[in-house]
């Protein structure tokens, strides 16, 4: 597939991208797609899966996903696995949500890390363990850096675990300092009219602002006792 392409669908500013454009990309999304290229279906399936120039249908993005994962595309492998964790217009299988992820992670896809560590923070289909939810969030940030768009919802779920002391040693300094580089990071992603940027800073900034509360209870009372004059 044409790497201009791609690189529009993934960089384009959707706060300002025009109809016409819009439309234009719709159509070469289709024409890839039609001849049956992995990355043209995938995109497709990413149009329908988010509503973003055509109108949303999960049932549509499922089934384009379903295709270019038959034809080893571990993005695709991913979106179907979404698809059954948040039961997108079908039953929500966590099974099968698991077998998808799992898949896309043996080659080493970092978002399906962390969907992985997910499933095993919350104990779906697998045995709740924070230690491992963690071990999978750390071994997703390790394979991308801050442009990419998963990185301010890994960075927020590593910053949660150490903050409240989940899977590993509690530090609030360290977990505070994930939690505002995942803050910064969605309100970037917002600003490109990311889809998703907004989904994770309610929690991001809930505990942001329990973590600033212990800490100021645990160190700020000590500096009143300090007098300048």
């Amino acid at each position: 597939m044409d790497a201009d392409v791609v690189k529009k669908f993934y960089n384009v500013n959707r706060n300002v991208i025009s109809s016409q454009e819009q439309e234009q990309l719709k159509d070469t999304l289709e024409t890839e797609a039609a001849q049956n290229d992995p990355e043209g279906i995938f995109l497709l399936g990413r149009l329908y899966y988010e509503g973003f120039c055509v109108k949303q249908d999960y049932t549509k993005a499922r089934h384009l996903f379903e295709k270019a994962s038959e034809a080893g595309h571990d993005w695709s492998t991913v979106y179907l696995g979404y698809c059954y964790y948040y039961g997108r217009q079908i039953p929500v299988n966590y099974a099968k949500a698991w077998k998808a992820f799992s898949t896309a992670a043996k080659n080493n896809n970092h978002c399906a890390l962390y969907k992985m560590g997910d499933m095993y923070r919350d104990g779906l289909y697998v045995t709740r363990s924070a230690t491992q939810a963690l071990t999978y969030y750390q071994r997703a940030i390790q394979l991308i850096d801050p442009t990419i768009p998963e990185y301010p919802n890994i960075a927020a779920r590593i910053g949660h675990c150490q903050a409240m002391g989940l899977g590993c040693t509690k530090d609030e300094l360290k977990g505070l300092q994930w939690l505002h580089t995942a803050q910064e990071g969605c309100y970037t992603l917002l600003t490109k009219g990311d889809p998703y940027a907004h989904l994770s800073l309610p929690q991001i900034e809930a505990d942001i602002q329990k973590t600033v509360a212990s800490l100021h209870k645990k160190l700020i009372k000590n500096a009143y006792n300090v007098q300048y004059t």
